[in-house]
């Protein structure tokens, strides 16, 4: 594993771990408030968020060096985009825009080259155990 790697985060976090919520949760947050984002803007998140959907793999169980990571443990771990995976580093820039845009909602971006011990990967991202100092 080299490289960057990107998250793109709310100011929300996940209790009690504290890690920031990625930014496909906050298009949730226009659930809450419908009055937030309009029509055209809820149909650019809808399409966005259906790309993720068909073109993201995730995990179906967390292993570390041939061990499996208890499921207390998968409850910590947290997903990275690589940043040589273009189209989809793209498509959450996109989605990023869109959230920012349609609900006031301030994502960052975090990068590191550390994202923790790794317990999934597949061309496009890593979900990781984070080390102390990985960005949350």
């Amino acid at each position: 594993m080299s490289g960057t790697f990107l998250r793109f985060v709310t100011q929300s976090t996940h209790p009690p771990f504290g890690h920031h919520s990625g930014c496909s949760k906050s298009p949730m947050l226009f659930a809450e408030n419908p009055a937030a984002a309009s029509c055209v803007e809820e149909l650019a998140l809808a399409e966005q968020l259906s790309w993720f959907e068909t073109n993201k793999a995730g995990p179906t169980g967390f292993w570390h060096h041939i061990i499996p990571v208890p499921s207390r443990e998968q409850e910590t771990a947290i997903s990275w985009v690589k940043a040589s995976a273009d189209g989809h580093v793209r498509r959450l820039r996109t989605l990023v825009a869109l959230v920012e845009e349609a609900g006031r909602i301030r994502i960052n971006e975090l990068r590191t080259k550390r994202p923790g011990y790794i317990v999934f990967e597949d061309d496009h991202q890593v979900v990781a155990l984070p080390f102390a100092d990985t960005p949350r």
